[in-house]
């Protein structure tokens, strides 16, 4: 019975002792209750030993469990900071890159700027020289003039001041032997040996231009806003009187092409190549005039791979026509610097060349 009550525990003891004292129990069931007691002993307790068993297994996989995810955990954490460092390098050769391409760029704008500048300024220089030249020609063919008004008999006062100096001396001089002889001429010898006056000579008077009001009011309107050319009096009249009658050939598409590209500073014209000339394979017929003639130049529009063989006669009206506009196109640009005046009497001198290769004449 004292190894029932030890099966049973203290507590279950005490309790299971004070119903034993209450209840009297025979003692022919204490055996049989020490053998129920033993057969639960033996079936109980390996029950709780596994139980136990696999607690532990059980804490223990928890335990592997909770370290493996720690671990990745800890993986991806540093997965993580690396993944930010690469973003942060990326961003950085983005703006890295970003930065570079504005430097080219603006280093490109400012490069193409200068070399604008400098063709301008060249254009300028090239303008100016251009003028100085044709002053020095005109100076040259005033001087040349004053040559061949100079005579010994009659020189030209403007060539010889030292003659101007000695005549005004020699009167002061003689001016009593000239009162004398006015007063008592007594023969012709005596004549023969006073003073002569020479007249100098008149230089030859420059003709005065005088404008045309109209086509001058015209330019001015024009040169007030240059970059409306269609509705514009000035050019109107400027194509119509002088440069659809230069461009007009036999050939009536190919002269609208030629005038369009013109008009577009796409025209290329140019001689033809030695080689060809050389081998004697020189064409002999103007593709504008469409006329049996010695073509020494060819033309091409445009980005056109077409090359036209034209005459002389034709590429000097072609290039006249091309003067004008290139002209216009400065003035358009700011490049000259002229007076109003001055400007349109170039822009008469053009015209005038127009018509005379118009004509077939050198202007």
């Amino acid at each position: 019975m004292r190894d029932f009550f030890n099966m049973l525990g203290p507590k279950l003891a005490n309790n299971v002792k004070s119903l034993a004292g209450v209840i009297m129990i025979p003692r022919e069931l204490e055996d049989t209750v020490e053998v129920t007691m033993r057969e639960f002993k033996s079936d109980t307790y390996p029950r709780r030993r596994r139980s136990a068993s696999m607690a532990e297994v059980k804490e223990q996989a928890y335990g592997r469990l909770q370290d493996e995810l720690n671990k990745a955990q800890q993986e991806l954490k540093l997965k993580d900071e690396e993944c930010e460092k690469l973003l942060e390098v990326r961003d950085q050769m983005g703006r890295e890159l970003e930065e570079l391409t504005a430097s080219l760029f603006e280093e490109a704008n400012n490069m193409v700027q200068d070399a604008n500048i400098k063709r301008m300024h060249a254009e300028k220089l090239l303008k100016e020289a251009n003028t100085k030249i044709e002053v020095l020609q005109a100076e040259v063919v005033a001087l040349k003039a004053l040559v061949i008004t100079s005579t010994p008999s009659m020189p030209n006062k403007h060539l010889h001041p030292q003659l101007e100096h000695e005549k005004k001396k020699k009167e002061g001089s003689a001016s009593p032997k000239l009162s004398f002889i006015k007063g008592h001429r007594r023969s012709t010898s005596h004549h023969d040996i006073k003073a002569v006056a020479v007249e100098p000579v008149k230089s030859e008077e420059i003709q005065k231009k005088e404008a045309d009001p109209i086509f001058l009011h015209e330019f001015r309107e024009w040169k007030k806003d240059p970059n409306h050319n269609n509705s514009n009096a000035f050019i109107t009249r400027v194509e119509q009187e002088d440069v659809i009658p230069c461009l007009c050939f036999t050939n009536k598409e190919l002269s609208s092409r030629v005038l369009a590209t013109v008009q577009n500073n796409s025209l290329t014209i140019e001689p033809i190549p030695g080689n060809v000339q050389g081998n004697g394979n020189i064409p002999k017929k103007c593709a504008l005039s469409e006329a049996p003639r010695i073509c020494k130049f060819r033309m091409k529009c445009g980005d056109s791979e077409t090359w036209y063989f034209v005459s002389e006669a034709a590429r000097n009206r072609i290039t006249a026509v091309c003067d004008l506009y290139t002209y216009l196109r400065y003035i358009k640009q700011g490049l000259v610097k002229s007076e109003d005046t001055d400007m349109y009497w170039h822009i008469i001198k053009l015209r005038k060349a127009m018509a005379m290769a118009r004509l077939g004449l050198s202007s």
